[in-house]
């Protein structure tokens, strides 16, 4: 069931999430077109024994066993990328300093179980980046070989020359913010679905007797008056119905049970209508029914087929003890073109009152009102 509710959620909000991927995908084609590239060289030193420094074999074994210690090894690391070490380079020199700090940086690791380190440059210019690494690897290869000469500290690989920037990457990128614009735009599906669900909760506490589940009576009222003014030409027809079992029963039974009896004759009333027609909740015991676009030859006969299901009595609690008979008193009216939907009303509360003055449940029908000419004659 809930993944029902899911799947329908998706069905219905999908243009947002194909819109929130859109803006997502295009935002990071424009920031990566707007974004300086950025470019990546490296280059592998290797650090082993002297073998010039030492007189015999097992001196070059012990080296082997001290270089296995990470504080050596981690010191050529921090040596190979200090400013201290590359800041006097000649190359470097010839660089403005305040790009070179700002757009390059230079980082220097321990390749995981072994005695080689990976210097690596970034920056914007492929030129610049091979020219810095090749620069720090000189002046570290001079400064550190002097500095500690029991180890011979060289270069394994050359930097190469990047032909294409490590970022921004387009293609990647837009590929990933559709996958969170997905994400994102599902989210925002879902949360409208739940603003969408809380506004119509709203709007129906606003229009929806919470009794009976018929529409309150304003809002029947403007109903009523919108079919009057916007459809002054169609057929209409307007029913009231007195639950005079109800209203008798009032004082008597518990007002939940009352509650009850107008819920389950709602209902009824509801199922045996067209899907087009309104039922409003007119009063404490009465119904009223609008039926637009309904043939007047047809009503009457339409609302004594409702009342005979009407009629059924209603058992309000589990062992059937109390029952009630709504005991339903109809009046009916159809709409002339020119009558107002205050006259409407006027004329099916008179029908309603007729009705509800026989012993037993009657359908008063009032068809549209006679029309007289200037002369008082009937038309």
């Amino acid at each position: 069931m809930e993944m029902n509710i899911y799947l329908r959620t998706l069905q219905r909000g999908w243009w947002i999430i194909v819109l929130v991927m859109l803006a997502a995908m295009n935002f990071s084609l424009l920031v990566s077109y707007f974004t300086p590239p950025v470019y990546e060289t490296s280059s592998r030193f290797v650090v082993s024994p002297n073998a010039a420094v030492y007189s015999n074999s097992w001196d070059i074994v012990d080296s082997l066993d001290t270089l296995d210690r990470r504080s050596i090894i981690n010191t050529y690391k921090e040596l190979l990328a200090s400013q201290a070490v590359y800041g006097t380079s000649p190359e470097l020199q010839k660089m403005d300093q305040a790009e070179l700090a700002s757009d390059y940086s230079i980082s220097a690791i321990v390749v995981p179980d072994t005695n080689i380190l990976k210097l690596t440059v970034e920056g914007p210019d492929p030129e610049g980046v091979v020219l810095i690494a090749k620069a720090v690897g000189t002046e570290a290869l001079d400064y550190i070989n002097k500095l500690y000469p029991v180890y011979n500290f060289h270069v394994l690989d050359e930097p190469d020359f990047p032909t294409k920037p490590i970022r921004p990457e387009p293609v990647s990128n837009a590929a990933l913010a559709l996958l969170i614009g997905a994400v994102l735009g599902t989210g925002l599906a879902f949360s409208r679905e739940q603003l969408q669900y809380s506004f119509d909760k709203l709007k129906e506490r606003s229009t929806v007797d919470p009794v009976s589940s018929a529409y309150n009576r304003s809002y029947f009222e403007r109903r009523l008056r919108e079919e009057v003014v916007q459809n002054p030409d169609a057929s209409l027809s307007l029913g009231l119905i007195n639950f005079r079992g109800i209203e008798d029963s009032m004082d008597v039974i518990p007002q939940a049970m009352i509650d009850r009896a107008m819920y389950r004759v709602t209902q009824t009333l509801k199922s045996e209508l067209r899907g087009r027609d309104i039922v409003g909740r007119w009063d404490r015991a009465q119904l009223s029914v609008l039926l637009p676009y309904a043939p007047s030859t047809a009503i009457e006969s339409t609302f004594k087929r409702i009342q005979k299901y009407l009629e059924v009595p209603i058992q309000l609690n589990e062992t059937g003890d109390i029952v009630i008979r709504p005991d339903p008193c109809i009046g009916v009216v159809s709409r002339n073109q020119f009558e107002s939907s205050d006259a409407m009303v006027e004329r099916a509360k008179t029908a309603m009152e007729q009705s509800s003055s026989f012993g037993a449940p009657t359908v008063v029908f009032l068809s549209t009102p006679f029309i007289f000419d200037d002369d008082g004659e009937q038309a």
